[in-house]
């Protein structure tokens, strides 16, 4: 069915079998061919009409076009356009959006025979025509035949890899060339109101997918299920945007059915990736259903979306698979392809030492540096499926095998590492910040559920949740989302502390931590916030930094909700030095992770807080900033700060801060210096190994000629030699990195936050596994402090402070009002 809302100048002409025409230029009525036949044979009979004797075959059109017009047989105007730079006016003027308009290529297709002007040129032109057009199309239509059976392979779901594995061939077809266009708003996506009938409280929608040949535009409907007993089908996990960096947003064609009889269809535009992802798993000859949140939600009402999204977590439960969409990049299918080469333990030797897997290893790279194991929402949707395959094109693989394969890559990461070196390829890029991501997405997705292995799917929901919300939000802080509270809303299904597992839907359901899209971004980060501190009973949390990055303008933060960037620390100058993207932004939390406390600098005392509004506040309600009470007490104020570590620089400042004497013979350290500068640990909160001092000793050696330690290039001059310096350094980096040396007061020396001013305080906090750097603030007369971050303090991360000190005793605490 044609779409009259894509081009407003084909209302005011009749539908022809080509899509419809555009306005023609007025031609004599001496024009034999006038008012019949398409825009090109018009053209072609203007080239032609010279032509001496009748029936000759014409050569070709001999027209300038660009692919847009081409493919559409449209005429493209000006012919004198300047490319690049200039659109045709088609393409510019194309309705709801902007064509992509390409560089003009001569038309090489050829015309029928020309028709004598004394004969029936309606009839002839009409004979011509039919005649032709077999002749034209049909090696086409028999090649597509062709594919499509070839590819009846790519609908079989994988299953996991056994240990003699069976070499199989996927064989896929090329998606075909379409339409893409340009939205900047996501509102031209949104199906129209009226194909979204309302829902019961138990009901969901599902997409039909019709069966279809790969030059056929899409085409579905909805049906409408109970979440008790719906009909089998398969959910879709997806990036919304694209799945690199240097993909634009653009938008393709779909055709939607409504279920009247007979139904009525709509022309909409979906995402480009969810096209590619329909257009991949739509089968050649059957039906397949699958649950899109894109299609099956209705956006525009709050309701249904707020509900929606909270059975989200029994949709994907109840959903037979769950095709996990990669993108259609031929480096992503290069890497599922290798995938059973790596989880064959009999040739992983081989795979990691042999020069001519480089290539099979750097695909296999930038299959985990895919941006969609970046997306939070898709950790709760694979962590509840039930079956996992990754789709690429006509490529596919069992999840459990990329799993697998993925933790095998990093068992051998250091070999692959000197493989990549033979080969003058950069090792680090095997430890970029991508491949973190990947790994906590793994770890989240097979470790957040224990499932019994004796129930199966629909025979009982025997899911135990193993984390708490706190781990889940701190362990993914690094993963993005596409709305501020969904980085806590996209969690909630498996946390522990959170709502019931598959009820939490039922309007039964209570507690603060429900998804209601309705609730401002304050409100659902304090209620997140106070949530954790009555459950663990600790202040660790003020420490991380999980937050979403809110602008001003839509929710003022207080300093106790620690954003991922803070406001009081300066922005960092990426102009400053060559930046790529496996570095470092900021050093490790001191916490550690949640309920594996690295230090116990207020000796497991319970956290005392209370929650209020300021003292001058009159307003109450929703969407107002809290302020926080707490006790502890006052340990040091700081005297002086050292520069901040940049690029993880152990700077000569700090050497003459921490009392270290360099001299031409023997350099001398003191102990309290080297061990602050891995904070008294090794990796992952393990007790400092001895070796740390004389790692330290040989750095010092070859600091640059202005005393400075620069950790990276030292990082790159060991790699191939002496991997304990490497480690050494490694750690060093983790805890200074854009943090300040920091002398106290009373002589002590520790770690600031990159914010922290010479006057700030030094607190220790009952409940806080580390000491904080809290801010006196004056403004009308009222006094309240701010929090300015963690700190360590050498010496007294393991409970000295708390010595003779009783808690309980009003004359030895201080409450603190942070805001």
């Amino acid at each position: 069915m044609a779409d009259l809302n894509l081009d407003p100048q084909l209302m005011s002409h009749s539908p022809s079998p080509r899509g419809g025409s555009v306005t023609l230029p007025s031609r004599s009525l001496e024009d034999p061919d006038a008012g019949s036949g398409s825009e090109d044979e018009v053209d072609g009979a203007k080239e032609g009409d010279n032509d001496d004797t009748a029936g000759k075959k014409r050569r070709k059109l001999n027209l300038w076009k660009c692919k847009q017009c081409r493919e559409a047989r449209k005429k493209c105007l000006p012919e004198d356009r300047v490319w690049p730079g200039q659109k045709c006016i088609r393409c510019l003027q194309h309705r709801p959006g902007e064509l992509e308009c390409s560089k003009p290529e001569m038309n090489t297709r050829t015309r029928g025979k020309n028709v004598p002007k004394d004969k029936d040129t309606t009839l002839d032109a009409r004979r011509s025509k039919t005649a032709s057009t077999p002749d034209r199309s049909e090696p086409k239509r028999v090649a597509s035949d062709i594919e499509d059976l070839d590819s009846e392979t790519a609908h079989n779901r994988p299953v996991p890899i056994t240990i003699k594995r069976i070499k199989r061939e996927r064989q896929g077809t090329l998606m075909e060339s379409v339409i893409e266009k340009k939205e900047t708003s996501a509102e031209k996506e949104q199906p129209p109101a009226v194909l979204y009938l309302p829902l019961a409280e138990d009901q969901f929608r599902i997409l039909q997918l019709e069966p279809g040949k790969k030059d056929e535009m899409l085409k579905c409907s909805f049906l409408v299920e109970s979440i008790n007993s719906p009909l089998d089908y398969e959910a879709i996990s997806y990036l919304w945007g694209g799945n690199n960096n240097t993909q634009q947003l653009t938008f393709r064609e779909i055709e939607l059915l409504d279920d009247q009889q007979p139904p009525k269809s709509y022309h909409i535009f979906i995402r480009s990736n969810l096209h590619s992802a329909l257009h991949s798993l739509r089968h050649p000859t059957r039906l397949r259903r699958f649950w899109v949140d894109a299609l099956c939600i209705n956006r525009s009402n709050e309701d249904e979306v707020n509900h929606q999204v909270a059975m989200k977590s029994l949709i994907f439960y109840n959903a037979e698979n769950l095709c996990f969409w990669l993108g259609d990049d031929p480096s992503y299918r290069a890497a599922i392809a290798f995938i059973p080469q790596i989880v064959d333990l009999k040739e992983v030797d081989k795979l990691v030492n042999e020069q001519s897997m480089v290539e099979k290893w750097l695909s296999f790279v930038t299959l985990l540096k895919n941006n969609v194991f970046s997306r939070l929402w898709l950790v709760q949707e694979v962590a509840i499926a039930w079956n996992v395959t990754l789709h690429c094109g006509a490529s596919t693989i069992h999840y459990t095998d990329f799993v697998d394969a993925v933790t095998i890559f990093l068992s051998c990461r250091k070999h692959i590492s000197t493989l990549f070196r033979a080969d003058e390829k950069n090792p680090r890029t095997l430890t970029d910040q991508k491949i973190v991501m990947v790994e906590r997405f793994i770890d989240i997705t097979t470790n957040a559920l224990r499932r019994d292995p004796q129930d199966s799917q629909g025979q009982g929901k025997s899911v135990q949740r193993l984390l708490n919300l706190e781990a889940l939000v701190s362990n993914l802080s690094d993963l993005s989302s596409g709305k501020h509270v969904d980085r806590i809303y996209s969690v909630l299904a498996l946390a522990k502390d959170g709502p019931p597992l598959f009820d939490a839907w039922k309007a039964t359901s209570e507690g603060s931590l429900r998804i209601d899209y309705g609730k401002s971004v304050l409100d659902v980060y304090q209620d997140f916030f106070i949530h954790v501190v009555t459950n663990s009973q600790t202040l660790d949390i003020m420490c991380r930094r999980w937050a979403t990055c809110v602008p001003e303008k839509e929710a003022s933060l207080p300093t106790w909700i620690r954003p991922l960037q803070s406001s009081l620390q300066p922005p960092i100058d990426s102009k400053a030095s060559e930046r790529t993207d496996y570095d470092r932004t900021d050093a490790d939390s001191l916490v550690g992770i949640p309920d594996h406390r690295w230090y116990n600098a207020a000796k497991n005392t319970k956290a005392t807080f209370r929650i209020g509004l300021p003292a001058a506040s009159n307003e109450k309600g929703k969407g107002k900033e809290k302020v926080l009470f707490v006790r502890g007490f006052r340990l040091d104020t700081i005297s002086r700060l050292g520069p901040r570590a940049a690029e993880g620089i152990i700077l000569y400042e700090w050497l003459q801060l921490g009392g270290c004497i360099l001299s031409d013979e023997v350099d001398t350290v003191p102990e309290p210096f080297w061990r602050t500068i891995v904070a008294d640990r090794g990796p992952n909160g393990s007790n400092v190994p001895s070796w740390y001092r004389r790692a330290f000793l040989y750095c010092l050696a070859e600091s640059t000629p202005n005393g400075d330690i620069n950790t990276k290039g030292l990082i790159k001059a060991c790699e191939a030699g002496s991997t304990l310096v490497v480690d050494f350094l490694q750690r060093v980096q983790s805890v200074i990195w854009n943090r300040k040396f920091l002398v106290s007061e009373g002589r002590l020396i520790g770690l600031a936050p990159m914010a922290a001013q010479e006057r700030d305080v030094i607190c220790i906090l009952y409940g806080c596994s580390v000491p904080v750097v809290l801010r006196e603030i004056t403004v009308k007369g009222e006094t309240f402090w701010q929090l300015v971050g963690e700190c360590y303090v050498h010496g007294k991360m393991d409970g000295e402070a708390m010595e003779g000190r009783d808690p309980d005793d009003p004359m030895a605490t201080e409450e603190f009002e942070i805001r």
